[in-house]
């Protein structure tokens, strides 16, 4: 499918008739926000603007079900969150905006099925599906670091929510691997290659008009290490492991992961480096617990 192919039977009901029209899907602290501001800059040469309707409700209508809403202007910048009706935010952006429909911690239907994200909408409403992704060990540092500064989570709300969402990250890697329609964009290469955002914006066919990888989104309180406003040039986002790793809770999460076959079955083909570092870790690491005997009832 092509940008210029797409159908928008859908979309004037919102009152315009996007450009280019993306649904992307990842997992929380993928790097997410960074990369759609990207691509909103990216926008075609004929996108009057551009509507981001994030974090939206999986199976309900994402023009009434977002957790929040970004417009652009035809200068390609985020407008200012005015004090006005959504609907007449939306206006800012034109009849001709590019579009992007984001979900957290949601994956797409698999291969041949039709989408079930956005109710109300066809796949032939998409331009593309996308899926964000981000290596293993990263990414689960910077989610665990960023669950460790809500004050309301004890650990065994910590190790809930990770073993939770270490399924939904690796049916993502799934996702990537069998779905041939989605475009799958890895943060670890985003960020460190100009090349790779060359070749991701060609892969959508959209302009190649603005390499730079931008400051941290405001998005979740921005980065689990550096918060808001940070250039990506400061940003060691590819580096959070190296962060995390005396912490006893991310030791903990390696150990288990580590000695998963089919997690790390399924890890190898995407992150082959993090799966030999799990490998070495299950081989040498021993976990020293030994649960106390019951005392004896007098």
């Amino acid at each position: 499918m092509n940008v210029a192919a797409q159908t928008q039977a859908s979309w004037p009901q919102a009152g315009f008739s996007p450009v280019c029209a993306l649904q992307v899907f990842g997992m929380r602290r993928s790097g997410n926000h960074a990369i759609i501001d990207w691509l909103m800059r990216n926008s075609p040469d004929g996108a009057t603007g551009g509507v981001f309707y994030n974090n939206c409700k999986f199976g309900k209508n994402p023009e009434r079900a977002f957790g929040s809403l970004d417009v652009y202007d035809a200068n390609r910048e985020v407008t200012p969150h005015k004090d006005i009706t959504d609907k007449a935010r939306i206006m800012q952006a034109g009849s001709a905006p590019m579009v992007i429909v984001s979900y957290e911690d949601r994956m797409p239907e698999p291969q041949g099925q039709a989408q079930k994200a956005s109710d109300g909408f066809k796949n032939t409403d998409f331009s593309y599906q996308v899926i964000i992704y981000r290596s293993f060990l990263n990414w689960s540092a910077s989610l665990l670091a960023k669950l460790k500064k809500n004050a309301g989570y004890g650990m065994t709300d910590r190790m809930r929510i990770m073993m939770l969402a270490l399924n939904g990250y690796i049916e993502g890697l799934d996702k990537v691997a069998s779905k041939r329609e989605v475009r799958a964009i890895c943060y670890d290469e985003w960020m460190t290659s100009e090349c790779y955002r060359s070749e991701t914006l060609a892969s959508l066919g959209l302009p190649v008009r603005d390499l730079d990888r931008g400051n941290v989104r405001r998005y979740g309180g921005g980065s689990s290490f550096q918060g808001k406003g940070v250039s990506a040039d400061n940003l060691g986002s590819t580096s959070r492991d190296a962060e995390m790793a005396e912490d006893p809770e991310y030791q903990l999460l390696l150990w288990t992961a580590a000695h998963d076959l089919q997690f790390m079955e399924r890890l190898i083909p995407h992150f082959e480096a993090d799966a030999e570092r799990l490998a070495t870790l299950a081989e040498t690491s021993k976990l020293h617990i030994k649960l106390p005997p019951r005392k004896a009832h007098v």
